[in-house]
């Protein structure tokens, strides 16, 4: 039966996104990274992009032990060197099958098997900076500290390059260590796809690395980390596809990019991606610290439990599943805890870009026939 979820899974994503080929200009990009001689970090060798990888959590005692990985990686301004990253635990991506099929192509079956409304068990933000080592770097927790996004003295973990491979992927052989739990591997080689079948064949052995590789291979899906504001303002859901529950208003009102949180009557709190989005209500305004990287400031002085909430978090928007190339673009918006990974909020952005969807319309009140005499 895993193995049918799988297929249906992996079908549906191939049907949200057609087989084109990618466009010449990132062929020759390619082709162009493919012959730099440059393996090893330096100024001139930017690691900006986006890596899948796989947690070998020998150490984990709950939860996936060999989960798939996603780092995103974009390159600091003014810094040499220096990146900012965010690293993406993904759930099991067999869960995420029939809410989303159903979602997708016949969402009357929601009622039965429900919305999608959790696509990763845990998201965290840091800064990488230059080891000692060569081909290392620091990672550094980022906090939020008087409206700005500062990083930690302390060394959370350290990404470790092979130095020895030649391959497009920039990452390819790398090691993250110091997180509790295990390791985290990127693949040590290009797996480009070798066709359907072998794409298939790799979803089938339920390895989550192998599963998202094929996935993504399959659907021809990119994953992407987004920043800017204003295409992504408008209506943000509750879970994917509860199309009429916009929980959250993005929008720029006398030139300042606002946000404004709605308190929902449709989804009850154990449905959302976190269940503490459902309390959240209230104005804020949207800052942007660091590229790509958004801190909400609360829009009044009354000084609200929502306001603690959210006062600490950093705003990441996130096309986990990024089929844009074909039209498609649903991005989610993740305020992360800098203190614990697995306390993040996610929220949907609406798959019609709608805005003002927040208001719950008024409802006909329903009675009985008359019965003629």
């Amino acid at each position: 039966m895993k193995r049918f979820f799988i297929f249906l899974l992996a079908v549906t994503l191939i049907s949200c996104a057609s087989y084109n080929n990618a466009p010449d200009n990132a062929a020759s990009e390619a082709k162009s990274k493919q012959a730099s001689s440059q393996r090893y970090p330096t100024s001139s060798q930017d690691l900006t992009g986006t890596y899948l990888g796989e947690g070998l959590y020998s150490n984990r005692t709950d939860g996936i032990r060999r989960p798939a990985m996603r780092l995103y990686l974009e390159r600091a301004q003014g810094e040499s060197d220096v990146y900012y990253g965010v690293l993406v635990e993904y759930d099991r991506l067999i869960l995420m099958a029939l809410p989303f099929i159903s979602t997708d192509k016949a969402p009357v079956l929601n009622s039965i098997f429900g919305y999608l409304d959790k696509i990763a068990t845990r998201v965290s933000a840091y800064k990488f900076i230059p080891g000692q080592q060569e081909g290392t770097y620091t990672l550094h927790n980022l906090n939020v500290q008087g409206g700005q996004i500062v990083a930690s003295s302390e060394v959370s973990m350290t990404l470790t390059m092979n130095l020895k491979i030649q391959s497009t992927n920039k990452l390819a052989g790398a090691v993250i260590r110091g997180n509790p739990d295990g390791d985290i591997k990127f693949p040590d080689r290009e797996e480009p796809s070798e066709g359907f079948r072998s794409d298939l064949a790799n979803a089938l052995r339920l390895s989550e690395y192998k599963l998202a590789s094929a996935i993504y291979s399959l659907g021809k899906l990119q994953s992407t980390w987004r920043g800017n504001f204003g295409e992504l303002e408008g209506s943000y859901l509750s879970e994917y596809g509860r199309m009429k529950d916009g929980v959250l208003e993005l929008y720029n009102k006398g030139g300042q990019s606002q946000a404004q949180f709605i308190k929902t009557n449709r989804t009850k709190a154990r449905d959302f991606t976190n269940p503490k989005s459902a309390e959240i209500v209230g104005n804020y305004l949207v800052t942007e610290p660091l590229p790509k990287m958004f801190v909400l400031t609360p829009g009044n002085n009354q000084a609200t439990k929502s306001d603690a909430e959210m006062g600490g978090r950093i705003g990441l928007f996130l096309d986990v599943f990024d089929a844009s190339a074909q039209g498609n673009l649903v991005t989610e918006l993740v305020f992360t805890n800098p203190d614990d990974p697995e306390d993040f909020m996610m929220y949907y952005q609406h798959p019609e870009h709608l805005k003002n969807i927040g208001v719950e319309p008024p409802r006909k009140k329903w009675t009985l026939p008359k019965l003629k005499r």
